[in-house]
């Protein structure tokens, strides 16, 4: 290190404390976990924003940590029963995006396990590009119940529709 860089260092490190030890307090318990409010799920439709959607491959597919490749494989050769579907043709952008948290919603309240959403292939938009589905690419990432999702086969939508991995709807403990 130079003149400069151990001078940048010292700038830098002004007002920083030593800690006292480098070693985990193993006895202390860690703060408990808070339970996401009614009011917060909500604001997770804020977090949908459209203000940049990239464009999106022909197939989708997306996966959480944790999630068994077979069973990935199952939904992704239309083996996994679908309970419920939506099809969200000829929506615009804000009610797309109002059905489909309504849609989620509904599908995991009733424990079910994967649903399919059709948003077409956008061969009938201004550009002849699929907006509706890169739109659902972006928000349903940002979704956390929401564990994975890829393009339906041919029978279901091919690449104009996807099949969802929902989460279990933890139990309300009142």
């Amino acid at each position: 290190m130079n003149e400069d860089d151990d001078r940048l260092f010292s700038e830098a490190m002004q007002g920083v404390n030593t800690l006292e030890t480098n070693k985990a307090n193993l006895k202390q318990k860690p703060a408990a976990i808070k339970k996401r409010s009614i009011s917060t799920q909500r604001k997770i439709e804020d977090t949908l924003s459209d203000e940049f959607i990239d464009e999106c491959d022909d197939f989708l597919e997306f996966v959480r940590p944790g999630i068994q490749k077979s069973y990935l494989k199952q939904i992704r050769n239309g083996k996994v029963t679908i309970e419920d579907h939506l099809d969200l043709h000829g929506y615009r952008r804000d009610d797309a995006r109002k059905t489909l948290l309504e849609f989620l919603d509904n599908a995991q309240r009733q424990s079910f396990k994967l649903v399919r959403i059709v948003h077409g292939k956008g061969h009938h938009s201004d550009t002849s590009q699929p907006v509706l589905k890169a739109m659902l690419n972006k928000w349903l990432q940002n979704i956390p119940e929401i564990l994975a999702f890829v393009s339906a086969i041919p029978k279901d939508g091919g690449t104009g529709a996807v099949y969802v991995l929902l989460r279990k709807a933890k139990e309300d403990n009142r």
